[in-house]
């Protein structure tokens, strides 16, 4: 039922096939947020694999109250996706109210820290014991060992740093890069080295037979905070990247992403450290992986990732500024990795 107000065509085709009320809809951030009978909800298109949903959605009751989260709506027919008229897949989920953590206060980033330990406690599906029947309906979710992913990376930089090298007429951002680049590119082929020692086995079987899963991009804007009439809580949304992975993965992005906002303070990385282990201590496994992901220095390959895959004729500003900023922090980085980790 549509009451008093304007939408497009594809919107009302998609809002049709659940069974709820809309009262208005408007714009939010490459959402449609709906006011419907059943509360607030936020449509937004879905990119990735359907088979995922099912779990998903298994992953996000399991949260239960402990954390609010924007959990997948089912429509009229109990699947937990639709497609509009051109075939594009949409998913409808609670929304979750709040103002977004802020990267600039610590009191926000150790509330993060401390939810994200929270997540991981009950963000599991532990393995069905043999005399329960399994569910065969969910999609079993591959694991993507950190090493495979830093010596892919790896190759890639030595591909680039040829390129550059054959390069006759070089831009000024180029001729800065190659000057860093034997630096950065011999770390990452010594960090790929050492992660290839872990054996990917025991780290897969970690990981399955304690059914861990991550969110996959746990950065601040994805963290909320809110009240209502039984107090103030945390609510963690976006959770459609989910991993299948570690704690170790969600913590070492944001972890990083913090970091390089206050200059990879000291303090603030204890903070970090403190926020997460007073909840959820990592185990042994789990803390080497975050060393060495800490240790590689991917904010280098997406720099040259993004220059390699974009017009060379024209290199933005930023380029330059984050290759400065990148070597400018070297030395702080490098200090903190080695007295915390």
């Amino acid at each position: 039922m549509w009451r008093g107000y304007s939408v497009n065509d594809k919107a009302v085709n998609v809002l049709d096939q659940y069974d709820m009320s809309i009262n208005r809809t408007f714009k939010g951030r490459g959402t449609i947020i709906c006011d419907t009978n059943k509360g607030m909800c936020v449509l937004k298109e879905y990119k990735g694999r359907t088979e995922k949903l099912e779990l998903l959605w298994q992953l996000q009751k399991r949260l239960g109250d402990s954390i609010k989260t924007d959990l997948l709506i089912r429509n009229k027919e109990g699947g937990l996706y639709v497609r509009d008229l051109d075939g594009s897949v949409y998913i409808l989920e609670e929304q979750v109210e709040g103002r977004e953590c802020s990267y600039r206060s610590e009191e926000d980033v150790v509330k993060a820290f401390d939810a994200m330990a929270k997540l991981h406690l009950k963000f599991m599906l532990p393995t069905v014991q043999s005399s329960q029947p399994a569910d065969k309906t969910l999609y079993t979710m591959p694991i993507y060992f950190f090493a495979d992913e830093m010596e892919k990376h790896t190759i890639e930089c030595r591909h680039v740093r040829n390129y550059l090298r054959k390069l006759r007429s070089k831009t000024a951002f180029e001729r800065a890069l190659l000057k860093e680049y034997d630096y950065f590119l011999n770390k990452a082929i010594d960090v790929t080295n050492q992660a290839k020692e872990e054996s990917k086995a025991e780290y897969e079987a970690y990981i399955h037979s304690n059914g861990l899963y991550s969110h996959g991009d746990y950065q601040y804007h994805n963290v909320l905070f809110g009240k209502n009439n039984a107090g103030a809580y945390t609510g963690i949304i976006n959770l459609e990247r989910f991993a299948h992975d570690t704690g170790a993965r969600d913590f070492y992005l944001l972890f990083r992403k913090i970091s390089e906002k206050c200059d990879w303070s000291m303090d603030m990385a204890a903070r970090m450290v403190d926020a997460y282990q007073n909840r959820r201590v990592l185990p042994p496994i789990e803390w080497r992986s975050l060393c060495l992901l800490l240790a590689y220095p991917e904010k280098f390959w997406k720099i040259i990732n993004f220059y390699y895959n974009s017009r060379k004729s024209w290199i933005p500003n930023r380029n330059y500024e984050k290759l400065e900023g990148l070597i400018r922090q070297e030395k702080n980085k490098e200090k903190l990795l080695q007295k915390l980790f």
